[in-house]
């Protein structure tokens, strides 16, 4: 337990260490490339803002970088030192120091996951809102308006009907509406329009209505109420679908956006995959880790910080260029969303740990 203890303690420093830098470069390099955008007045608190959430973004996006690299200065400094062939000579093998780095690894991939979700998600969400409209071009800011514009055209469960609602009202209905019947080969047969529509009960009582009825003759039947009832089938929550990325997203909320996507049938792939990569992404630390490990333990290797830095960068790009490929085979529908978020992670754990094994 001490032994477990003094390797966790030096793992930590040296991630955390890893990390501070890593994210210090990052920003440096950000804000050299932006500078000339940086103007106007009260420019100066402005940028400081924007790089204080950019900071938060870019520590999820670079941990498990920094916990690879982490982990491979912390087993060099070992060996450099020669406590580990001290734990060799008593017969201690390379699990003594694996064991300890890969719980120091998820453990702080699980602190990441709840910091992401809790802060990191708004501070992405604010620092591209100041990007664009404070700092950005005519056509970032119309990018960044139309993202988060509410929806207004929503399909039915069965696809035979679609509303187009033009505004909320605060008891939970909406204004200006417009529904669209159309048959099994998407000619129109029906058009509702109501100034005002509000749930009641089951269904839907709509006020001020003209429906129209497209017979097959050709002619058109019109029919106005003052207010008159449907059995549509839909829910209120059917039209709570949430503008925005699904990378910009709470936990909650992009659970709640599947099931109403899947329920209107929208497109829900890119919002699955961001589901499992959410779990997966910062636990990808841990087999990074157990590779670079066993690379910092392997025979006649020669140096020790230099070569951890040029291992570990390795190990961070094979990582991402393999989860860049599942990630496009998810989107592309190849392969299921849970299996392309994972597959990274357990490879590179089945070869670490083979790794971590054939080192002895």
């Amino acid at each position: 337990m001490i032994l477990f203890r003094y390797v966790a303690r030096r793992t930590l420093a040296a991630f955390l260490g890893a990390l501070a830098g890593v994210v210090a470069i990052f920003l440096a390099v950000d804000f050299v490339d932006n500078a000339a955008a940086f103007t106007g007045p009260g420019w100066v608190p402005a940028v400081l803002e924007l790089y204080v959430y950019k900071a938060a973004v870019v520590v999820r996006q670079v941990a498990p970088a920094a916990m690879i690299l982490g982990a491979a200065i912390s087993v060099s400094t070992f060996r450099r030192t020669r406590e580990y062939t001290a734990m060799r000579a008593v017969g201690l093998g390379p699990w003594r120091l694996a064991v300890p780095v890969i719980a120091v690894t998820i453990l702080s991939g699980g602190a990441l996951l709840v910091v992401h979700d809790l802060w990191g998600v708004e501070a992405a969400e604010r620092a591209e809102e100041i990007q664009a409209l404070r700092f950005g071009r005519g056509g970032d800011r119309r990018r960044f308006e139309a993202a988060r514009e509410p929806k207004r055209w929503f399909r039915g469960k069965d696809g035979r009907r679609v509303y187009h609602l033009r505004g909320t009202l605060p008891d939970g209905g909406f204004a200006r509406v417009t529904v669209l019947e159309v048959s099994d080969a998407f000619r129109l047969v029906r058009r509702v329009d109501a100034d005002k529509m509000r749930p009641d009960g089951g269904g839907w009582l709509l006020e001020d209505v003209e429906d129209r009825t497209f017979l097959p003759d050709g002619n058109v039947r019109l029919e106005r109420a003052a207010s008159r009832r449907y059995e549509f089938p839909e829910p209120p929550d059917a039209f709570a679908v949430v503008p925005g990325r699904p990378t910009q997203m709470r936990w909650k909320t992009l659970l709640s956006q599947i099931a109403i996507r899947r329920r209107l049938g929208l497109p829900v792939a890119e919002f699955q995959l961001e589901r499992y990569n959410r779990l997966a992404y910062p636990f990808a630390g841990a087999p990074g880790a157990m590779l670079a490990l066993a690379l910092a333990l392997r025979r006649n290797r020669k140096g020790h910080i230099a070569a951890a830095l040029v291992e570990s960068v390795g190990v961070s790009l094979l990582f991402w260029g393999a989860q860049g490929v599942t990630w496009a085979m998810g989107l592309s529908g190849h392969v299921a969303p849970w299996l392309a978020a994972w597959a990274p992670n357990v490879v590179f754990l089945v070869v670490g740990a083979v790794a971590v094994r054939r080192s002895r």
